[in-house]
């Protein structure tokens, strides 16, 4: 694990940072905040950015918080800790230094916006009592709430806007494709089918009778769609491959074409409705057929490299000043460009 961090060390500090913009919009479970979080231990001040303390407190919650976020089979050990610390610092860094880009960007969160995230992650939780009452235990409120959301929109649109800077000519794209074809672009045999997942089996059966009579699909998709957990559009198929057929999938392997299942149960309440439309043979994916998904792939992966320059610049940006080295692996100049700048 500590080869691992060291190698790492860019790509978990970018982590830390995505995993904080990204916290709001997942319901707001990754994290919450909390009162003193020093298990009784007298906090203090371990380092400095842009003159402002960073207490050991912030610090250890946020390595924490990234030991368990890490991933499954990385054990973290005791070697580990000063590492996922100095992450932790570099990204509180970074993350002051994203509060002035936005400032100097002049970027704007509408509260219609706010409203509209605020909104998402109360129906993210079953009720909207459950809402409360998780908020209540946590120690939060709906104006810390409201505030971290405002700043999440904010770091997003930044991204967003590096994002639309990014070009991907179609020769590129037409040179990937044609390296990487063979691997990447090749469709597998199976089925192409409709299928609609319905969240209990009476509208199921409802759905499944009236296809049976004739009515279009997509009509009854629209007429059950307070039911439905997903759906295909009738014109947009999607292809099952012979793998997938099993467990419940399984009895479509012997359903005939373009005739309506029976219910299939998929847990003890919800079920599904499957058309199968075609039988796929293997073949390989004309350059029309994945084009976009080509650029997309492509415009991702410079998206990636370019937050990562972006968040790079910076932390070499930030003035960071360590005052209990002890805690940390190596002075702040090594390894990333945070340096012991003042």
């Amino acid at each position: 694990m500590l080869r691992y961090l060291r190698l790492h060390v860019k790509g978990i500090m970018i982590a830390v940072i995505l995993l904080f913009v990204a916290s709001c919009f997942a319901g707001y479970g990754l994290y919450a905040r909390s009162g003193g979080g020093n298990d009784g231990n007298k906090d203090y001040a371990v380092a400095e950015v842009n003159g402002k303390n960073v207490m050991r407190s912030d610090i250890e919650k946020g390595t924490m918080q990234l030991a368990e976020n890490m991933g499954a089979g990385k054990e973290v050990t005791s070697e580990d800790i000063p590492f996922m610390r100095k992450a932790i610092l570099d990204s509180t860094a970074i993350e002051a230094e994203l509060v002035k880009e936005i400032k100097n960007r002049k970027i704007e969160v509408t509260e219609k916006e706010i409203d509209e995230a605020y909104t998402s992650i109360m129906d993210s939780y079953p009720t909207r009592e459950e809402f409360k009452a998780y908020i209540e235990r946590s120690g939060i409120t709906e104006s810390q709430i409201r505030a971290d959301i405002k700043k999440q929109i904010s770091q997003k649109k930044v991204m967003d806007a590096l994002a639309a800077e990014i070009d991907v000519p179609d020769d590129e794209s037409l040179r990937f494709y044609e390296s990487a074809k063979s691997m990447l672009y090749k469709q597998p045999a199976g089925f192409k089918v409709n299928i609609a997942t319905f969240k209990n089996n009476e509208a199921a059966q409802l759905a499944q009778k009236a296809l049976s009579e004739g009515a279009a699909w997509d009509k009854v998709m629209d007429d059950n769609k307070v039911h439905i957990m997903s759906s295909t559009p009738y014109e947009k198929p999607v292809l099952i491959t012979e793998q997938m057929l099993v467990d419940s999938l399984a009895p479509l392997k012997d359903l005939p074409l373009n005739k309506v299942s029976p219910v299939m149960a998929v847990t003890s309440s919800d079920s599904y409705v499957a058309v199968k439309r075609s039988k796929e043979s293997e073949k390989q994916l004309s350059y029309n057929e994945v084009s976009a998904d080509v650029t997309a792939m492509i415009r991702n992966q410079k998206a990636q490299e370019k937050q990562q320059e972006f968040y790079e610049m910076l932390l070499s940006r930030a003035k960071i000043k360590i005052l209990d080295p002890q805690i940390f692996p190596v002075p702040a100049s090594d390894d990333v460009k945070s340096g012991d700048k003042q």
